[in-house]
């Protein structure tokens, strides 16, 4: 029996003052039950808590809450090393010997292979990509029929080349990005990894971890330059050189709309804002050197993964919430935030809970012998990083067919063809989004008409006062008699 254990004395914290604000770091054992433990790369759940992979000890998925409550770890023998989580309750993760994942039930399934995974992502809408290579060959993957999870067949864009998929990302118009730290590359392709394009950087580049900005454009963790680099679709490139020996390994972008970063080279945590300026470095708390993975947690918080150290770390911009972009103009005549250039961001990604209900307003007997019904209605949440209008788009997920490269109701195409998921869209909703977490009731209408029976697609998208939007987030829920 797994006991969850909490956290009762942080390891380390520290108050460090920064050129723009001071931060609060606070470490955590990785692995409570070992010393020897060694996380890689860290996440957030829908669900609202920490998730990192780790190849110690006791090698697997490790979770905890943001308040340091560790929840039963996932045991995988085979070294996970990157994890996501999609909103539908999947795990999903790549290890030095295959893949692995977790049912929103809590199954557990450990898929041993010779592909040696490096990088896995969920795009926008709730696709799974991941990316690593195997004996000569360097793949980026996806399920054959597009899902959250493995579910058996992929279909994978692979060179053969000598080199490992380091970070990935996905942008909110359908690019994919991979880089490829070996070979001083990133490949970047369109959402079924077909028109792919390589982008050739300066030799000994190394690039690792990849965010997508709010402009769209890639931002690239340079490991071996000791820079950032952005790429734009178009495939032009600049590189912003940051201080010698930082090394930086992974990037995300922040709740504050400024990039932090893991320099693996001094022990920092660097925040880089949207033009390229390094504005604040940060040292950890324990001293060591080689941070990995980096995250905006559900509490708004950056947290990092120290393997060398064994902890998992979070830091808070003091005082939490606020952001630390540039003060725009104001006086008389100003209207407030119309300088504001900051999109808004989801703290927490949208999610809807229980994810299998009932239509609200709908009765009716169950014939004997039935499983009991369903919850009626959801709960959605979410949390926005400052006041917006949140619109979701919902789609209904059907069966289909190809139909040349179009996706059709199955008696339109020929017998034979393959197989594809519709999306039909449905409707749309409309929430006044307040900053930090959002609680509303769903009862399953849209415009006041009942939902069909059958599974469903939300895809979010925030848009502040003064015009900024959100990249779009997706959520999952099934709708049921």
């Amino acid at each position: 029996m797994v006991v969850s254990t909490f956290l009762v004395a942080v390891l380390a914290a520290l108050l460090v003052v920064g050129r723009a604000a001071a931060v609060t770091i606070a470490e955590f054992a990785a692995d409570p039950d070992s010393k020897l433990s060694f996380p890689v790369n860290i996440t957030s759940g829908p669900e609202g808590n920490l998730w990192w992979t780790d190849i110690g000890a006791h090698p697997g998925i490790a979770r905890m809450t943001p308040d340091g409550e560790y929840l039963p770890r996932l045991a995988d023998p085979n070294k996970p090393v990157d994890v996501v989580v999609s909103a539908s309750g999947w795990a999903s993760w790549v290890s030095q010997n295959g893949t692995g994942e977790r049912a929103p039930g809590g199954t557990v399934s450990i898929h041993p292979s010779k592909f040696v995974g490096s990088s896995i992502i969920l795009t926008p809408d709730e696709g799974l990509r991941w990316g690593g290579h195997g004996p000569n060959v360097t793949s980026v993957c996806r399920p054959l029929q597009d899902s959250d999870h493995f579910g058996g067949l992929e279909l994978c864009l692979s060179k053969e080349w000598i080199g490992r998929v380091s970070g990935m990302a996905a942008s909110g118009d359908g690019v994919i990005w991979a880089s490829v730290e070996d070979r001083d590359l990133v490949l970047q392709m369109n959402l079924g990894l077909s028109d792919e394009k390589l982008i050739e950087l300066p030799v000994g580049s190394r690039p690792t971890g990849i965010a997508v900005g709010p402009e769209g454009n890639a931002w690239v963790a340079m490991w071996g330059a000791g820079a950032i680099d952005r790429l734009t679709p178009a495939g032009a490139r600049t590189r912003f050189p940051l201080p010698a020996g930082s090394r930086p390994n992974d990037i995300v972008l922040g709740p504050d709309g400024a990039f932090w970063i893991t320099e693996s080279g001094t022990g920092k945590i660097g925040r880089i804002d949207t033009a390229g300026t390094l504005t604040d470095e940060y040292p950890v708390p324990s001293g060591e050197i080689g941070q990995v993975g980096i995250t905006v947690g559900p509490d708004a918080a950056i947290w990092y993964a120290d393997p060398e150290a064994g902890l998992v770390g979070r830091l808070v911009p003091d005082p939490p919430g606020n952001p630390l972009a540039p003060v725009g103009p104001s006086g008389p005549g100003v209207a407030p935030g119309s300088d504001d250039g900051v999109a808004p961001r989801f703290l927490s990604p949208p999610s809807f809970k229980p994810a299998r209900f009932r239509v609200a307003g709908r009765s009716g007997a169950r014939p004997a012998g039935r499983r009991p019904a369903a919850p009626t209605g959801a709960k959605l949440t979410f949390a926005l990083s400052e006041p917006a209008t949140v619109t979701a788009t919902v789609v209904l997920k059907a069966a289909g067919r190809r139909a040349g490269r179009k996706c059709v109701a199955p008696r339109k195409a020929k017998p034979g063809a393959a197989r594809c998921i519709r999306r039909l869209a449905k409707g749309s909703l409309r929430l006044d989004g307040k900053a930090g977490v959002n609680r509303t009731p769903f009862s399953g209408k849209l415009n006041g008409k009942a939902l069909v029976p059958g599974r469903y697609l939300a895809k979010f998208v925030a848009r502040d006062a003064a015009g900024n939007a959100s990249a779009s987030v997706s959520a999952s829920f099934t709708v049921v008699r």
